[in-house]
């Protein structure tokens, strides 16, 4: 029939500029901040969010975060049933790659900076949870971080409640 696209000069080629352009993207994203950065942040942005690579070092340095945070949902339905909803997780080896999409959006949606996900959340579970739903509670948990070898305890973990969503 004919080569693979890859194995073509002209697919090598391509590929080459796109994983060059690629590259330079991630370079560019994770520029220290400052002028050179806010400069290219536009062009690395167009290049790095579509595909999902849009990941900076922050999270790492200088200051990285103290507590391990999560979600979750309890749902009460009108006969009196409470429901725990939590989200997708695909086991330790997969998860990463399978569910970091809802690792990005439980992250947003637990954040006061994006409470205007809090509502639509809440609505679209209690769709998701079949009929009869007459609550949906959005709890965030956390649990604080400690230096490995440093021998303290971590503490029992935190929960609150942070949004409620009445359904009549």
């Amino acid at each position: 029939m004919g080569e693979r696209f890859e194995c073509s000069t002209v697919g090598r080629v391509v590929l080459t500029i796109v994983m060059g352009v690629l590259t330079a993207a991630i370079v560019l994203f994770n520029l220290p901040p400052g002028q050179p950065r806010t400069a290219v942040y536009p062009f690395a942005a167009r290049v790095l969010f579509p595909f999902g690579l849009d990941q900076d070092w922050s999270i790492f340095a200088p200051d990285p975060r103290n507590a391990s945070v999560g979600l979750y949902a309890r749902i009460s339905y009108a006969d009196g049933r409470e429901l725990i909803w939590k989200p997708p997780d695909r086991g330790h080896v997969l998860a990463p790659y399978r569910t970091y999409r809802w690792q990005k959006y439980i992250e947003r949606v637990r954040a006061d900076d994006f409470q205007n996900l809090w509502e639509p959340t809440a609505r679209w579970l209690a769709q998701e949870m079949g009929p009869g739903v007459t609550k949906v509670a959005l709890v965030r948990t956390f649990q604080y971080s400690v230096t490995p070898g440093s021998g303290q305890s971590r503490g029992e973990p935190g929960e609150f409640e942070y949004y409620t969503l009445e359904l009549t």
